[in-house]
Protein backbone atom coordinates (compact mmCIF):
# COMPACT_ATOMS: atom_id res chain seq x y z
CA UNK A 1 0.00 0.00 0.00
CA UNK A 2 1.23 3.38 -0.64
CA UNK A 3 2.09 5.81 1.99
CA UNK A 4 0.95 9.15 0.71
CA UNK A 5 2.29 11.03 3.11
CA UNK A 6 5.62 9.77 2.83
CA UNK A 7 5.44 10.39 -1.00
CA UNK A 8 4.00 13.98 -0.81
CA UNK A 9 7.23 14.69 2.22
CA UNK A 10 9.49 13.06 -0.10
CA UNK A 11 8.09 15.44 -3.57
CA UNK A 12 7.99 18.92 -0.86
CA UNK A 13 11.74 17.92 0.04
CA UNK A 14 13.22 17.52 -3.01
CA UNK A 15 11.06 20.76 -3.80
CA UNK A 16 12.17 22.87 -1.48
CA UNK A 17 16.07 20.99 -2.04
CA UNK A 18 15.89 22.49 -5.67
CA UNK A 19 14.63 26.11 -5.02
CA UNK A 20 16.27 26.94 -1.65
CA UNK A 21 19.37 25.27 -1.77
CA UNK A 22 21.23 27.20 0.60
CA UNK A 23 18.62 26.89 3.71
CA UNK A 24 18.35 23.02 2.92
CA UNK A 25 22.36 22.71 3.45
CA UNK A 26 21.72 25.10 6.60
CA UNK A 27 19.34 22.60 8.01
CA UNK A 28 15.88 24.99 7.56
CA UNK A 29 13.37 22.21 6.10
CA UNK A 30 10.46 21.81 7.46
CA UNK A 31 7.96 19.06 6.61
CA UNK A 32 4.94 20.23 4.84
CA UNK A 33 1.82 20.61 5.92
CA UNK A 34 -0.84 17.68 5.10
CA UNK A 35 -4.18 18.26 3.66
CA UNK A 36 -7.25 16.52 4.58
CA UNK A 37 -7.70 14.89 1.29
CA UNK A 38 -11.41 13.09 3.09
CA UNK A 39 -12.84 16.18 1.55
CA UNK A 40 -12.63 17.65 -1.69
CA UNK A 41 -10.40 20.99 -1.08
CA UNK A 42 -7.62 19.09 0.52
CA UNK A 43 -7.48 16.16 -1.82
CA UNK A 44 -7.15 18.99 -4.61
CA UNK A 45 -4.74 21.08 -3.02
CA UNK A 46 -2.53 17.71 -2.46
CA UNK A 47 -2.64 16.46 -5.80
CA UNK A 48 -1.54 20.38 -7.72
CA UNK A 49 0.87 20.00 -4.86
CA UNK A 50 2.43 16.62 -5.25
CA UNK A 51 2.11 17.19 -9.10
CA UNK A 52 3.96 20.56 -8.67
CA UNK A 53 7.18 19.44 -6.41
CA UNK A 54 7.59 16.80 -8.72
CA UNK A 55 8.51 19.09 -11.50
CA UNK A 56 5.20 19.12 -13.64
CA UNK A 57 2.29 21.46 -13.90
CA UNK A 58 -0.93 21.12 -11.78
CA UNK A 59 -3.81 24.01 -12.14
CA UNK A 60 -6.90 24.12 -10.07
CA UNK A 61 -9.70 24.84 -12.34
CA UNK A 62 -12.43 26.72 -10.97
CA UNK A 63 -15.84 26.03 -12.46
CA UNK A 64 -18.31 27.72 -10.28
CA UNK A 65 -19.29 30.87 -10.62
CA UNK A 66 -19.39 34.16 -8.81
CA UNK A 67 -21.98 36.47 -7.01
CA UNK A 68 -22.02 40.65 -7.98
CA UNK A 69 -24.04 42.68 -6.46
CA UNK A 70 -26.17 39.82 -4.91
CA UNK A 71 -26.86 38.51 -8.17
CA UNK A 72 -25.17 35.05 -8.81
CA UNK A 73 -23.51 35.07 -12.08
CA UNK A 74 -22.72 31.77 -13.44
CA UNK A 75 -19.17 30.41 -14.96
CA UNK A 76 -18.00 30.58 -17.94
CA UNK A 77 -16.20 26.71 -18.16
CA UNK A 78 -18.12 24.09 -19.86
CA UNK A 79 -19.94 21.49 -17.79
CA UNK A 80 -18.16 18.40 -16.87
CA UNK A 81 -14.91 20.39 -16.84
CA UNK A 82 -12.76 18.59 -14.64
CA UNK A 83 -11.31 20.00 -11.17
CA UNK A 84 -7.58 19.64 -11.91
CA UNK A 85 -5.75 20.40 -15.53
CA UNK A 86 -2.29 18.83 -15.14
CA UNK A 87 0.65 17.90 -17.39
CA UNK A 88 3.12 14.90 -17.21
CA UNK A 89 5.85 14.85 -19.70
CA UNK A 90 4.00 16.66 -22.24
CA UNK A 91 0.66 14.76 -22.05
CA UNK A 92 -2.60 16.78 -20.83
CA UNK A 93 -4.90 14.97 -17.45
CA UNK A 94 -7.65 16.04 -16.39
CA UNK A 95 -8.53 15.07 -12.69
CA UNK A 96 -11.99 15.00 -11.54
CA UNK A 97 -11.99 14.68 -7.67
CA UNK A 98 -14.89 12.65 -5.91
CA UNK A 99 -14.86 12.21 -2.43
CA UNK A 100 -17.12 10.31 0.08
CA UNK A 101 -20.75 10.24 -1.79
CA UNK A 102 -19.78 12.65 -4.42
CA UNK A 103 -20.50 11.10 -7.89
CA UNK A 104 -19.33 11.80 -11.50
CA UNK A 105 -22.03 13.83 -13.04
CA UNK A 106 -23.66 13.52 -16.42
CA UNK A 107 -22.13 16.22 -17.94
CA UNK A 108 -18.48 14.49 -16.23
CA UNK A 109 -19.07 11.38 -18.37
CA UNK A 110 -19.74 13.25 -21.33
CA UNK A 111 -16.55 15.28 -21.18
CA UNK A 112 -14.27 12.17 -20.14
CA UNK A 113 -15.83 10.34 -23.25
CA UNK A 114 -14.96 13.11 -25.03
CA UNK A 115 -11.82 14.00 -23.68
CA UNK A 116 -10.62 10.16 -24.02
CA UNK A 117 -12.14 10.10 -27.87
CA UNK A 118 -9.62 12.74 -28.44
CA UNK A 119 -6.88 10.70 -26.98
CA UNK A 120 -6.38 12.91 -23.61
CA UNK A 121 -6.74 11.53 -20.56
CA UNK A 122 -9.65 11.98 -17.90
CA UNK A 123 -9.55 10.46 -15.01
CA UNK A 124 -11.64 10.52 -11.25
CA UNK A 125 -9.92 9.98 -8.00
CA UNK A 126 -11.55 9.73 -4.60
CA UNK A 127 -7.91 9.47 -2.67
CA UNK A 128 -3.99 10.27 -2.43
CA UNK A 129 -3.27 6.73 -2.76
CA UNK A 130 -5.66 6.13 -6.11
CA UNK A 131 -3.82 9.71 -7.33
CA UNK A 132 -0.04 8.21 -6.93
CA UNK A 133 -0.71 4.61 -8.13
CA UNK A 134 -2.17 6.30 -11.64
CA UNK A 135 0.84 9.45 -11.28
CA UNK A 136 3.27 6.01 -10.90
CA UNK A 137 1.88 3.95 -14.09
CA UNK A 138 1.32 6.95 -15.98
CA UNK A 139 5.14 8.19 -15.82
CA UNK A 140 6.45 4.69 -15.93
CA UNK A 141 4.43 4.02 -19.58
CA UNK A 142 5.64 7.48 -21.00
Amino acid sequence: MINWKQRYQQAHEHWFKQNTPTAYADGHYCQPKYPDVRRANGLTLAICNFVNWNGYRATRISTTGRQVGGKWIYGTTRKGTADINITLKGFAIQAEIKVGADRPSEHQLKEQAKERAAGGVYEFFSTMEQFIEFYDRFLESK
